[in-house]
C-alpha cells in the first residue's frame, strides 16, 4: 500500500473513534424560566370633531364655496381634534395638507398653523401627551397679502375641501 492510502485509512479510523465516543461525553447545563409580565404597545389616533368653521378677519363665519378673497384679506379655520395617545412619553407632530390651488392663488397665499391644547403640552406643532384622550385645537390662517398686485392670483382657486390633519409620532 502506498503512503496516501495508509494515511487515509488512519484518518478515517481516527474520525470513527472520535464519533463513537461523542455520545458518551456530556457537560452540565440548566435552564430557568422567568415569571415576568408581558409588555403592551400603545396607540396614537386622531379624529375630527366635525366642528370646524371658516371665518373672515372680522370673525364672521363664511362659506368658502361662495366667498371671493381679495388682496389684504385673512381667513381662519378653527376646529377641535380628538386624540387618543397611549404610550409612555409619547410625542407627535401635527401637520396639515390638502390645500391646493388652481391658477396662481396658491403661490401668493401664506398659511400658518397654530396648535393649542389644555390636555397636552404643545411646543410649536409638537405635542407631548399624558396617557389617554386629549383635545387639540387647531387654527389655520390663510392670508392673501396686500402686496399682491396686478393680476397676481386673479381668477384662481384654493381648494379647501381636501384639508387633512396628520398626527405623526416623533422620538
Amino acid at each position: 500500500m502506498n503512503k496516501l492510502v495508509k494515511g487515509s485509512i488512519a484518518g478515517a479510523a481516527g474520525i470513527a473513534l472520535l464519533l463513537g465516543g461523542a455520545g458518551t461525553f456530556a457537560l452540565w447545563n440548566s435552564t430557568a424560566t422567568l415569571t415576568t409580565p408581558s409588555i403592551s404597545s400603545g396607540q396614537l389616533s386622531l379624529a375630527n370633531n366635525n366642528n370646524g368653521v371658516w371665518k373672515d378677519a372680522a370673525g364672521t363665519q363664511i362659506d368658502p364655496a361662495t366667498y371671493r378673497m381679495i388682496p389684504g384679506q385673512t381667513l381662519t379655520y378653527t376646529s377641535t381634534l380628538n386624540v387618543n395617545a397611549v404610550g409612555n412619553g409619547i410625542k407627535a407632530n401635527l401637520t396639515y395638507s390638502g390645500l391646493t390651488g388652481s391658477g396662481t392663488l396658491d403661490q401668493y397665499v401664506t398659511k400658518t398653523l397654530e396648535v393649542t391644547s389644555s390636555t397636552a403640552t404643545v411646543t410649536g406643532q409638537t405635542l407631548a401627551f399624558t396617557a389617554g384622550a386629549s383635545t387639540v385645537n387647531v387654527k389655520l390662517t390663510v392670508t392673501l397679502p396686500q402686496t399682491v398686485t396686478g393680476t397676481q392670483g386673479m381668477s384662481s382657486t384654493l381648494d379647501l375641501s381636501a384639508l387633512t390633519f396628520t398626527l405623526a409620532q416623533t422620538l
